[in-house]
């Protein structure tokens, strides 16, 4: 994995940030989305923008990822994310990481996930102990793992160089 030299300083800085708070710190997430047409939607955060859309089996022009895409993306990259910015801030390579999520979920009316499960490979020179400790600490500081976790059953399958991991 790449790493800036001075974003790196950025990570770790808000890392200990975090640690050190006692009171909730609430941050915001803002979102705007707009009907263009059909089942098409634009959402836009500053200035980036993606189309959300449906198959036309479920009546969309396929000009974009379904939301659920998204939602789960959304989940998973935020996972990520911390296990990115634990290495940094610790000082531990990854060669490489990637991820699969899986959502599960009831398509009736007043359906919801039933389980979001992620299959996470990493390639790394650290030992199984120190990634096992960077997972644990990934799910801890995720607010989407920690947001969904209360409703759904999640999972996650950590393979480290090729083995799998239990932590």
């Amino acid at each position: 994995m790449k790493v800036y030299p001075d974003l790196a300083l950025v990570v770790k800085k808000e890392d200990g940030e975090r640690r050190a708070l006692g009171e909730p710190k609430i941050g915001t997430q803002r979102i705007n989305v707009e009907l263009v047409e059909q089942l098409r939607f634009l959402a836009s955060f500053g200035r980036f923008s993606f189309t959300i859309d449906e198959p036309p089996e479920r009546g969309g022009t396929d000009a974009g990822l379904p939301p659920l895409a998204y939602f789960v993306a959304g989940a998973a990259s935020c996972l990520l994310t911390q296990y990115a910015k634990l290495a940094i801030a610790k000082d531990i390579p990854l060669t490489s990481m990637k991820a699969v999520a899986h959502g599960h979920f009831d398509r009736r009316v007043e359906g919801s996930f039933r389980d979001i499960i992620y299959e996470i490979t990493i390639e790394s020179s650290a030992g199984a102990d120190v990634i096992r400790e960077i997972a644990w600490e990934a799910e801890l500081m995720c607010y989407a793992h920690n947001t969904l976790k209360n409703s759904v059953q999640m999972k996650t399958n950590l393979t480290l160089n090729g083995k799998r991991l239990d932590f």
